[in-house]
């Protein structure tokens, strides 16, 4: 019999192989996973999870998906809602991928997290909270990184990246006697030296360091309350390749299988203890 388990993934740009490979893992340790929370990048995992898709066609698509026509770049877009791309692609490809499930009709218990900028705080998407929202649309709101894609209006919130809030959901899990694990990749680049930089080197920072600045905490708070914090080294990858190598999407999928591999071997242990 599965040993169940509840997981949260992080923001993680196009880096998903990591969560990926976590997620396979940890299924393969011999866990149930019950509930997922995901923010941005982690949150389009945690849905086509949620919405049904088995974990060995997520890695099939990973591996040679090109994100580039779902963050083109369209002058109506900057006219009419101030933002690089529409988001339409993005969400089209969420509700494929979920199959137009809503909360409610989740396979599994499924929190997505975003921040809304009407009220300046986290707004969480939940079977209890937004039931008849499709599941697509939270994972689109929760990757919308502000100026690349247009804030999401739903459920009278205005939404924008989860990540801007709580990068590591871990504090969204139910607290019971089944264990919590977060997977958190981390971001740590190579210092640059002084010089002038374009926007493709210099984006993916930005949003690196605006992650940085409230994920310590959180992840801190998370591990008092009794959540393994399980932490990928992912530098080597920029969040913002819509198209990265396939050498790049391997090794990401592997070291988070690794991290997760040997995380949950530690929780065991301490169990058993």
């Amino acid at each position: 019999m599965s040993r169940q388990i509840r997981v949260a993934l992080s923001g993680s740009g196009f880096r998903l192989g990591a969560h990926l490979g976590a997620l396979q893992a940890i299924v393969d340790a011999g866990y149930e996973v019950v509930e997922l929370a995901g923010t941005s990048g982690g949150s389009i995992v945690a849905a086509m999870f949620a919405g049904g898709m088995k974990l060995a066609d997520m890695h099939e698509l990973c591996m040679s998906l090109d994100w580039s026509p779902m963050m083109r770049f369209s002058p109506w877009a900057v006219v009419r809602h101030q933002a690089l791309c529409t988001g339409r692609a993005l969400e089209a490809f969420l509700e494929q991928g979920t199959g137009g499930r809503t909360f409610a009709d989740s396979l599994i218990d499924l929190k997505i997290i975003a921040a809304d900028l009407l009220t300046e705080r986290e707004f969480l998407f939940s079977r209890a909270t937004t039931p008849t929202v499709p599941i697509a649309v939270a994972a689109r709101a929760s990757a919308s990184i502000p100026i690349v894609f247009p804030p999401v209006a739903c459920s009278g919130a205005l939404l924008v990246d989860g990540g801007t809030c709580d990068n590591v959901p871990a504090s969204d899990l139910t607290v019971d006697d089944v264990p919590r694990v977060g997977i958190c990749l981390v971001s740590d680049d190579t210092a640059l030296r002084p010089g002038k930089y374009g926007l493709r080197t210099l984006a993916p920072r930005i949003i690196d360091l605006m992650l940085a600045a409230n994920e310590a905490a959180h992840v801190e708070l998370d591990t008092k309350n009794g959540a393994t914090i399980v932490r990928v080294p992912t530098g080597y990858a920029s969040s913002f390749d819509r198209n990265m190598a396939p050498a790049v999407r391997r090794r990401l999928y592997d070291d988070g299988y690794a991290a997760a591999e040997a995380a949950i071997a530690r929780l065991q242990i301490s169990q058993a203890a």
